[in-house]
């Protein structure tokens, strides 16, 4: 009988080397899917990331662009709001409303600003085109 004994202890310990082989190749298997996983994970996730980045980029861009745009119409707005009183003045001036200065108006050192001065070809025209150069 201790032949037998030795057999079937044989025996359990070859069924349980099988199990143990086919547990430990199943965990590997499922360490190896499982790093699959992780890597496709970090290849959509670097792609969303570089995708978020040219998104931002463009509208840095973006804003850059307006704020250059934004400075350039303030100081069109600046210059005009300027010229209008310039003109106001000098068509106060010109219909004999006031007796304004020409030195309060700084002189009046703008040729289209001297409209009266015969010397100063078509200054009108001159003032009508130089406020089409603004763009709106």
């Amino acid at each position: 009988m201790s032949s037998e004994c030795y057999l079937g202890v044989d025996d359990k310990k070859l069924k349980r080397k099988i199990s143990n082989r086919e547990s430990a190749k199943r965990s590997r298997m499922k360490k190896e899917q499982h790093m699959k996983d992780l890597n496709d994970q970090i290849f959509h996730y670097t792609k969303k990331r570089d995708e978020m980045i040219m998104k931002i980029d463009g509208i840095a861009k973006g804003y850059t662009a307006m704020e250059t745009e934004n400075m350039v119409l303030k100081s069109q707005k600046q210059e005009l709001e300027k010229r209008l009183e310039y003109a106001e003045n000098v068509c106060v001036i010109y219909e004999g409303e006031s007796h304004v200065s020409m030195l309060s108006m700084g002189g009046a050192q703008e040729p289209w600003l001297r409209l009266w001065d015969q010397n100063q070809p078509s200054n009108f025209m001159s003032l009508m085109s130089s406020v089409g150069n603004f763009q709106f």
